[in-house]
Formats: structure tokens, C-alpha cells, sequence
């Protein structure tokens, strides 16, 4: 901007700034900018033909958020020699949207898991329904009901899975389900916001694109709402599905990205020490009287456990367990604990607990939710950064309330 040439205040006041473009800040930049300037008109006809290295309006494509992208595309490929491209969203239930919107239309079909997020299933059912795609629900512990199903139906499809499972802890052989679905020429997306690439990367065991709430475990501090989705083919990444991200407006502002990028600086020791903790604490509550079932898979007891030894790095944070008693017992338990926050979401630096039949999955009838383990006395415990021995205390104290 030529100063000289302003003659008048309120031009002055209306133009930008001489942005010093020298200067290298150690903390990753925000770009709040709607909009990105040309020096010229081959400039501008490069950046809206997106050139590498261009920009044109932060719908398209930002920098801060660009580079959080690329961090956990990097992190989910890491060991793997595998390139990878993230593309981040303004929550994960935009990031799932965004992935079958994309990638399947009228007629095609979703190849899921019954035991599922509540959001999700609602998403499937409700928006993706009334569009006339239809959802079969499997048993993805068994490989001969993954084929049957995906020889049944000769229309266009992709399997989605979670691993664990929401709130169930239950866990998919992402491997297996892989190589099943390569034989068929489908896509397997994999939710891995309990696990982060920190546990678990499901790029490595054969997964095509992987899906995360960023608002979870990657940002960890509950400040921030975001998704990202991470895929290897960049012909897809950048193409079919960077089209739909541009045109339905789900990406993440460069002010929520920053966020995100600040927690991720801490994944590592967050995921390690929250890991420990739980552990502790599912060992504890699996020695309790009152307590029926533990889901962790880090218990040598947990169905899966030997599954999730070959598949992930540790164990996570999240603990469901089932109390002996009532609905109103589980109630009763939630309303007497102090240190645990009633807070519906997972991830934080602090413990949170929730009761899914009254919250998360209060919207999925109660025949379905009990075909698959979500129960009325199912308790969802996602394990924070404080001594476990604290949390154990707080636990021991509220079921001291439920008389069994």
C-alpha cells in the first residue's frame, strides 16, 4: 500500500496494513482473513485455478488451518511412509458429513457398526436416509458377516466404523475389515477420535480415510469445536472431497484451528499420563461390589483385549462400566459424585462422566441401544489428567449412594 497516495482519512482508516511478510513467528500465525489480496491478474487467475501455494477466500482454503490440517494428516501417517492430506471441518459430526456427502449418493449404501455414537447414527438415519441411502448394520467382529453383507448389496457403498467403540469400548480388527473391503473395491473410513494417531493409526492397518472430533483428545482442553478428515489419495482428498468442503461451507475458522494447534503440541504426554489413569481406574472398578461390567480394553478380561494389544499403542481414556441397580440408581450415582464433571463430551484434561441412555444416545430406541451393550445403568467415564487416586475417591464415595 502506497501511503502517499491516500489523500484522505477515511481511506486511510478503510485500507490495511504493510504486512512485514519477513518476520518468522515460532508460533504458528492466524490468518483471520475472509479474503486474500492479488498483485496482479495472473495472480488471482492462478489462485482461483488453486495453484499450489495459493489462496483465495478461507472457505477454499486458509493457512493456519491448512497447516493444523497437514500436523494430524502427518501424525495419523507417521511411521508409515505414507503421504497424507487432512482437510479440517468445523466439528466432526461436519467432518462425517462432509466424507458420505462426498462420496455416496441416492441409492448407495453405509456398511456400519450397530454399537455406534448416538450423533452419528441419528446423521446416518435421519439426513443420509431422507436422501435415499440406505444404512445395514453388521457384526464386524465377523468376517463372514462383513462378506455376506457386501456380496448382498450390488450397489455402491463404503463401510464406516468406529474402534473402540462409543460408548461400548468394543473393538473392530481395522486390518481384517480392510482387507475384506479392498477384495470388494470399498472404502473403509474409521473413526479415531477416542484412540488419536497417538494409540492407534488405522492408515497403517489398511484404512482409506480416517475422521476425528477435534473437540476431543486432539485439542484437549474443551475450547475449541473442530474435525478433520485424513485420507492417503490425494486424487480424493484434493478432488472429489475438497470440492464438497468448498461448496457446503463445513470448514474450520482460523481462530478454532489456532486452538487445535495449541493442543496438539501436548497430545503425546496427554494421551500417555490420561492412559495410566485409566488403566487405574477401570482396575479399581472392576474390584468393586457394585459394579457388573467393566468396558476397557486395557482389562485382560475385556473381550477384545488381545485385539487391542496388536492394534494400539495403550489403551485410552475412556471407561464405560455398568452399575448393579436401576436407571434411577445410575441417576443417582451421576447426581452424588463432586470430581467428576457431568459434562457431555470426552477428551479434556479433566475427568467427565456421562449416562448415555439419558444423554448421548437418549434419541436411539432402547431395544437397540440394549441389543448392544448400551444399557440404562451404562456409565461413560472419560479419564483426565488428575491423580487417579482422587477420581477413585470421588467413584467410591457416589456408589456408596446406590443401595444393591
Amino acid at each position: 500500500m502506497n501511503r502517499k497516495a491516500i489523500k484522505h482519512f477515511a481511506t486511510l482508516c478503510a485500507k490495511g496494513v504493510n504486512d512485514p511478510k519477513t518476520t518468522k513467528p515460532h508460533q504458528l500465525p492466524i490468518y483471520a482473513t475472509a479474503g486474500f489480496e492479488f498483485e496482479t491478474s495472473i495472480e488471482s487467475i492462478n489462485s482461483f485455478q488453486q495453484q499450489p501455494g495459493t489462496h483465495v477466500y478461507s472457505r477454499y482454503g486458509n493457512p493456519t488451518v491448512e497447516a493444523v490440517a497437514q500436523k494430524i494428516a502427518d501424525l495419523e501417517a507417521f511411521g508409515t511412509g505414507m503421504e497424507a492430506y487432512g482437510l479440517l471441518t468445523s466439528s466432526g459430526q461436519s467432518a462425517v458429513h462432509l466424507v458420505i456427502q462426498s462420496l455416496l449418493k441416492p441409492g448407495d449404501l453405509i456398511v456400519t457398526q450397530g454399537n455406534l455414537y448416538g450423533g452419528t447414527t441419528e446423521l446416518f438415519k435421519k439426513v443420509f436416509g431422507q436422501s435415499n441411502i440406505d444404512i445395514q448394520f453388521v457384526d464386524f467382529s465377523s468376517e463372514e458377516a462383513i462378506i455376506a453383507v457386501l456380496q448382498k448389496y450390488a450397489q455402491n457403498k463404503l463401510i464406516y466404523i468406529e474402534t473402540p467403540a462409543n460408548p461400548t469400548l468394543s473393538c473392530i480388527d481395522i486390518q481384517m475389515v480392510s482387507d475384506v473391503a479392498k477384495t470388494f473395491g470399498v472404502l473403509v473410513i474409521v473413526d479415531n477420535t477416542f484412540c488419536t494417531p497417538y494409540i492407534q493409526r488405522p492408515l497403517s492397518l489398511g484404512a482409506d480415510i480416517v475422521i476425528h472430533s477435534t473437540t476431543k483428545f486432539l485439542h484437549g482442553h474443551g475450547a475449541s469445536m473442530g474435525g478433520v478428515v485424513v485420507g492417503t489419495d490425494k486424487t480424493l482428498m484434493k478432488g472429489k472431497i475438497w470440492e464438497f468442503y468448498k461448496l457446503i461451507g463445513c470448514n474450520a475458522s482460523p481462530f478454532e484451528a489456532w486452538l487445535i494447534y495449541l493442543g496438539l503440541k501436548t497430545l503425546s504426554i496427554r494421551m500417555k499420563t490420561q492412559s495410566a489413569n485409566a488403566l487405574e481406574i477401570a482396575q479399581y472398578l472392576e474390584s468393586h461390589s457394585k459394579i457388573s461390567t467393566v468396558n476397557y480394553p486395557g482389562l485382560t478380561s475385556h473381550k477384545d483385549h488381545s485385539l487391542a494389544c496388536r492394534q494400539m499403542n495403550g489403551f485410552g481414556a475412556l471407561i464405560s462400566f455398568d452399575i448393579k441397580g436401576t436407571y434411577e440408581d445410575a441417576i443417582t450415582l451421576m447426581d452424588a459424585l463432586e470430581l467428576c464433571a457431568m459434562v457431555p463430551t470426552l477428551g479434556e484434561t479433566d475427568t467427565m462422566i456421562l449416562h448415555p441412555a439419558s444423554s448421548s444416545h437418549v434419541k436411539i430406541e432402547k431395544d437397540i441401544r440394549k441389543q448392544y451393550g448400551i444399557t440404562d445403568t451404562l456409565i461413560r467415564l472419560s479419564v483426565g489428567l488428575e491423580s487417579p487416586e482422587d477420581i477413585i475417591a470421588d467413584l467410591d464415595y457416589a456408589l456408596t449412594k446406590i443401595q444393591v
